[in-house]
């Protein structure tokens, strides 16, 4: 797709103009300085005299500009993460008191409807708060820190106890989709469902065995008794309450459980699938996709900019945006999507449909590069 420009206010070294997903396409295609915009938050602060730097900074300087950003605020770090305490807070007062009357009480087919769709409608926005929040930690409690998410919600969107921590933080990105990672797909067709079949079936029935042994081989035997006892000590747990009361826990953690690992692979699947054959074990860049111009975005934490995150698991999620207006250069052999989101581009890899995919592109320079072109380009 071609940029196109729209009636946006232009940034200027008089006014600085607030940049984030919704308007990302306007500021590439007039070509907007970064130096004249601001990010999420810093246009509620007083630390623009932080930047480049400023995705180190914890922003605890926002004022807050109603009463639930009072009380989200006296429990957040960095006060632009109110809307991971928003997603988990949802999540305690909805799905907490949902399975504890499905539980203790009763279950009618209303109650159980109800609660899978509130829990497919968090599913997505829980993962990636409990994503932002692993690798930059969202809330001044510790305990919160450790339990919130991971522990005391996780369950109900089909977690197990700090295995997310273990495989995202502790191998994933530390392997970056290498041959050591155990959710590498560097050696799959990405474009076979038979392929990803395999794939998933890997991570849902030995993952505990691949990451244990990932810790092992990286001589850190503790980390792997940690993880492999936090996979079965959730299952033993989940097992003996299923045997109290089946039917509750089928509908709050065993289904929600199933899907979240689809979504999980499915997802990164897709991040990973279209790696750059000269250099795919360079990270960043070489084997993440980008999506912007997204409301996937604006749910969930700005996950469409998967190349950001890779190139700095530690910058803030509300900064993704801003970094790709100031390193566009870097982007213009990227492949780079807009308005659409994951699920969308694993369905057209799995059916073969690099049309659609070809549609979606983002052209970062000025090529003559037809559909066929773009196509072969995407195969490859």
């Amino acid at each position: 797709m071609a940029l196109t420009s729209s009636s946006s206010p232009r940034p200027s070294a008089d006014r600085k103009v607030l940049i984030d997903d919704t308007n990302i396409m306007t500021a590439l295609a007039e070509n907007w300085d970064a130096e004249h915009t601001v990010s999420h938050g810093f246009d509620r602060g007083g630390v623009l005299n932080k930047y480049p730097g400023a995705y180190l900074l914890v922003v605890d300087n926002i004022e807050p500009v109603n009463l639930w950003e009072r009380f989200a605020f006296v429990f957040l770090r960095d006060r632009r993460d109110v809307q991971v305490f928003n997603v988990a807070f949802l999540a305690t007062v909805t799905l907490w008191p949902s399975f504890l009357y499905m539980y203790f009480v009763g279950i009618s087919w209303f109650h159980v409807v109800a609660h899978i769709v509130a829990t497919i409608i968090q599913i997505g926005p829980f993962h990636l708060a409990m994503h932002v929040s692993a690798h930059r930690k969202a809330f001044k409690s510790e305990f919160l820190n450790d339990f919130w998410l991971p522990v005391i919600v996780g369950p109900f969107f089909g977690q197990t106890f700090f295995t997310y921590f273990f495989h995202h933080i502790k191998m994933h990105h530390v392997a970056d989709n290498g041959l050591d990672d155990t959710s590498c797909t560097l050696l799959y067709q990405r474009d076979k469902f038979t392929h990803f079949l395999h794939y998933f079936g890997r991570f849902y029935f030995v993952v505990w065995y691949e990451l244990g042994s990932y810790f092992v081989q990286h001589n850190q035997p503790k980390r792997a008794m940690l993880a492999v006892a936090c996979e079965f000590g959730s299952m033993i747990l989940y097992a003996t309450l299923s045997y109290f009361n089946f039917y509750a826990m089928l509908f709050c953690v065993w289904i929600p459980f199933n899907l979240s690992r689809l979504f999980m692979m499915s997802g990164n699947w897709t991040q990973h699938s279209f790696l750059n054959r000269e250099t795919p074990l360079s990270g960043g860049l070489s084997n993440s996709i980008t999506i912007i111009n997204t409301r996937f975005n604006a749910l969930c934490f700005n996950d469409g900019y998967h190349a950001s995150h890779h190139l700095n698991a530690q910058r803030h999620w509300t900064e993704h945006p801003r970094h790709f207006l100031q390193n566009r250069e870097i982007y213009k052999d990227a492949i780079v999507l807009q308005n659409t989101d994951y699920e969308e581009m694993f369905f057209c890899l799995m059916t073969g449909w690099y049309s659609r995919i070809a549609s979606k592109l983002v052209i970062m320079r000025v090529l003559d590069r037809s559909f066929g072109v773009l196509m072969r380009g995407l195969r490859g």
